[in-house]
């Protein structure tokens, strides 16, 4: 997962170099492009960037083996759990924030039945929830919605959109595979660019002025108008929507959530946190997946929210990506989220989705390292952390973190001793005087890891 891109359009840049020094030397290797050759892309590109005076690091594994060629692959493609990831009891597998387009497509195909190769590629993967996205561009001054304006000029009416990923969801769904119609909203007035993650049909658009914030349209009943962030929020408390800002401090996000983290919006519970994504922090200079940019903001939240009366805010793991199918590769590129669920929900009621991603009932990993169980033990000043972990590649270290409201402190245990595939019960004691939230990681020695989300001391 330190290796590969993991772009919103994947293109291939052409990393692999090699020379022929002499008769007798060569040398190859991987490089990275100078530019982004997409001109409508070129913003991406900076999420590459490594900070100055950082050490670039990139390790590789040696597989040797006398067996032959197809079982020495089965053997390496263990490591990865065959690029598949693994069913836990009690969890459900969450692929969030795949621009899919949905509403978009089935429209264009004239068919709502109609064959979509991106969820047959997530399905073989062992994702059983997938939150697909349309794209919203909104002009709030201009009119526009969920899949109209911005990027590409004119698009499908926003509410036909909607109900197209509605009921194109509900038909691409079984009793063990989800998905889930939600929205982007790229001009959100809350900043930054915001996932809408609904727990059931919502219907809305932009309001311009002198219309409602609430309207009835006869082919689709409730409909809502939005102009402001005030109008946003009131939606989503409404409707039980679930908020959150999908690249932090980055891209469109440049500068949020630091900028709202004081608004009364942002502490509401339905803003429930952040996405965690390996193109943000992508440069082979960190010893964690997404560190500088994903992890130390948890923890940034974590403190800010320390004294609120509202839920601390949390990271979901988005897949930022679009447009794939079978044999394309979606699991280097797709860090998932394990929902503490025991069965997949109905598409007619995905509230239990909902609920549990506010609660924070989830950890999340790039595959390699599962977290089955954990808790914070104990009362006063003597707590306990303790976690159930398995994992394919030898570990590295695991971690406990914990914030006062100012600083962030963590204690980390070294993991070296454990051979690959193994199983193992952590509990480790800290001293809670003056803590004020915990969470636990876990971290093995390709960069591959898995986190819970914090969790307040009492």
């Amino acid at each position: 997962h330190t290796f590969f891109w993991a772009r919103e359009i994947e293109t291939n840049l052409g990393y692999n170099w090699y020379r022929k020094d002499s008769d007798k030397s060569f040398s190859f290797g991987i490089r990275q492009a100078e530019k982004e050759e997409s001109p409508q892309y070129q913003g991406n590109f900076a999420l590459y960037s490594a900070p100055p005076g950082s050490i670039q690091h990139m390790a590789v594994y040696f597989y040797p083996s006398a067996d032959a060629v197809i079982p020495t692959h089965h053997q390496i493609m263990a490591f990865t759990r065959d690029d598949h990831f693994k069913a836990l009891p009690g969890y459900q597998v969450m692929a969030h924030h795949y621009h899919m387009d949905l509403g978009e497509r089935l429209l264009a195909a004239g068919n709502l039945d109609a064959e979509i190769p991106d969820l047959q590629a997530i399905k073989s993967i062992g994702i059983n929830i997938v939150s697909q996205l349309s794209s919203v561009f909104i002009n709030l001054n201009g009119g526009g919605g969920p899949g109209s304006g911005g990027r590409g000029g004119s698009r499908p009416d926003p509410l036909k959109v909607i109900a197209a990923s509605v009921e194109g969801a509900r038909r691409h769904s079984d009793k063990d595979f989800l998905v889930m119609p939600n929205q982007e909203f790229f001009t959100s007035p809350v900043g930054g660019h915001v996932d809408l993650l609904f727990s059931h049909p919502v219907y809305w658009t932009a309001r311009v002025p002198g219309q409602p914030f609430l309207d009835n349209v006869p082919e689709y009943g409730k409909v809502y108008r939005v102009g402001n962030a005030e109008d946003l929020m009131n939606m989503v408390t409404k409707e039980d929507v679930l908020v959150s800002m999908p690249h932090p401090r980055t891209k469109g996000s440049t500068g949020y959530p630091d900028a709202v983290k004081d608004k009364d919006f942002f502490k509401v519970p339905n803003y429930q946190g952040v996405g965690y994504r390996w193109g943000m922090g992508l440069d082979l200079s960190e010893k964690r997946l997404c560190d500088h940019r994903c992890l130390n903001l948890l923890d940034d939240m974590s403190n800010w929210m320390a004294d609120e009366k509202a839920p601390l805010k949390y990271l979901t793991a988005i897949t930022e990506t679009r447009f794939k199918g079978p044999g394309d590769e979606v699991y280097a590129a797709s860090p998932v989220n394990y929902i503490k669920l025991d069965r997949t929900p109905s598409p007619r009621d995905v509230s239990p989705v909902i609920q549990a991603m506010m609660k924070g009932d989830y950890f999340v990993t790039s595959g390699e390292v599962l977290i089955r169980n954990y808790n914070v033990e104990g009362s006063g000043a003597q707590r306990a952390v303790t976690a159930d972990l398995e994992w394919t590649f030898p570990m590295e270290f695991v971690e406990v973190v914990w914030g006062d409201g100012q600083t962030t402190g963590r204690q980390i245990i070294p993991a070296t001793e454990l051979a690959p595939f193994g199983q193992h019960h952590y509990r480790i004691p800290f001293e809670a005087t003056g803590k004020k939230w915990v969470r636990f990681a876990a971290w093995d020695s390709a960069g591959n890891g898995a986190l819970t989300q914090p969790v307040r001391i009492q």
